[in-house]
């Protein structure tokens, strides 16, 4: 989009401000730690326009935001670096006042009006911000007669589960500031273009793994994701053939492991996947411990190139829980030369949020959730490994037994 930008300018302690032929102001800054800017307009009686923090306001422009005829004020911080944090105020001429234009949302990908773009022939401002080489946002508004701003589009970007690459989010919003939709794309989407990829998908009334499924979606049916939720939860927008267009919630390991087609265990040659029996009684030399292997019952070595472990629950009502527990760096699997997957204890522990949980040791970088909060009783549990890109299908193991909750065993003293 063409337009406006705000072009890089020491700012003096008076500022000579342009707003129209024949009428112009005056920006004064004061203090240190808490600056305070205020403008005369002409003869008029000075105004204060806002108190900033302690970084300095080190760039102005005159911009003519709104298209009325007169320049709008911008004044930014850049702390000495590319990201321009600015605040945009409207110069009223009926009042000859002036109206800060109010950031809608501190949760955006920008959280502020950072390195502002002005269109040349619409009242609309362009956002772009860039946290590192993998972490960058863009935001799009349309700014109203009132003074006020409604989002049209964010976009950012969101690593989901075991993906080990981030997936492009763009937010498309309604006028009323709803979303109507959020796409993601890109190597780390689970979900391309809105499109099912599993065989059938189970659609939940609520965002809880103990949830039973209200319904199923079939694969390659399109689905509008709404809404994101810690504990990678989409809630999305489905045409239901029955009951028309509904909301309901699905699970991101429901989209990366198609729970209800899988291969048998064993499988005719191959790649065998071994769970140990030891969560059942923990009173055994290795109970309480998550035990993995995989051994290679072909004639000719395997290559595994970027393993993903995902452990399949069942509960007593038959519904299957896909969690995931992590990655795993590649190794060539020779015939008759097992490799242990996992040796990893079950503590409870504290998870990222401070609360609670059964954890196990991902390979030396942490900690990860043994097991999603599930309701009391008894579960049958399968490993299941995938290699997206290297292997045609999951590897699946033998189902143990196991009654939740655990036994809380705190970690070993280090």
């Amino acid at each position: 989009m063409q337009g406006q930008g705000v072009q890089a300018q020491a700012a003096p302690r008076a500022y000579p401000y342009p707003i129209k032929a024949g009428l112009s102001g005056l920006v004064k800054i004061s203090g240190g730690d808490a600056q305070r800017v205020t403008v005369r307009v002409g003869n008029g009686p000075e105004q204060q326009l806002g108190r900033f923090d302690d970084e300095e306001v080190d760039q102005m422009a005159s911009v003519d935001i709104d298209h009325d005829g007169y320049r709008d004020l911008v004044l930014g911080q850049s702390g000495g670096g590319t990201q321009l944090i600015t605040r945009l105020f409207l110069y009223r001429p009926a009042s000859g006042a002036f109206q800060e234009i109010q950031h809608p949302d501190k949760t955006s990908p920008c959280r502020a009006f950072v390195n502002p773009v002005f269109d040349d022939k619409q009242a609309r401002i362009s956002v772009g911000c860039r946290y590192g080489a993998a972490s960058n946002g863009a935001e799009e508004y349309v700014l109203r007669p009132d003074g006020t701003v409604h989002a049209t589009s964010w976009s950012t970007q969101a690593l989901f589960g075991l993906d080990d690459a981030p997936a492009e989010l763009t937010y498309h919003f309604r006028e009323d500031g709803s979303t109507a939709r959020i796409d993601i794309e890109g190597e780390g989407s689970p979900l391309e273009d809105g499109t099912v990829p599993v065989s059938k998908l189970d659609l939940y009334d609520t965002p809880d793994v103990n949830a039973r499924p209200a319904m199923t979606a079939a694969e390659g049916e399109h689905l509008d994701v709404v809404a994101i939720r810690p504990q990678d939860w989409l809630q999305v927008r489905y045409a239901s053939k029955t009951a028309g267009n509904v909301l309901k919630w699905v699970r991101y390991g429901d989209l990366r492991v198609d729970k209800h087609h899988l291969p048998a265990h064993p499988p005719q040659g191959g790649l065998e996947l071994e769970l140990a029996d030891t969560l059942a009684d923990w009173s055994g030399e290795d109970g309480g411990t998550f035990l993995l292997s995989v051994a290679n019952r072909g004639e000719a070595p395997v290559q595994l190139k970027a393993p993903r472990v995902w452990l399949l629950l069942t509960n007593a009502q038959g519904d299957r829980i896909v969690h995931p527990l992590y990655s795993r760096e590649g190794d060539t699997l020779h015939p008759a030369n097992p490799l242990g997957f996992a040796r990893d204890a079950v503590v409870w522990r504290p998870d990222e949020d401070g609360k609670p949980a059964y954890m196990v040791n991902d390979n030396g970088y942490g900690s990860v959730p043994f097991l999603p909060a599930l309701a009391p009783g008894k579960y049958r549990a399968a490993a299941v490994v995938t290699d997206p890109g290297n292997l045609a299908q999951p590897i699946v193991s033998n189902a143990i037994g196991f009654d939740y909750p655990l036994p809380k065993r705190p970690p070993a003293p280090q």
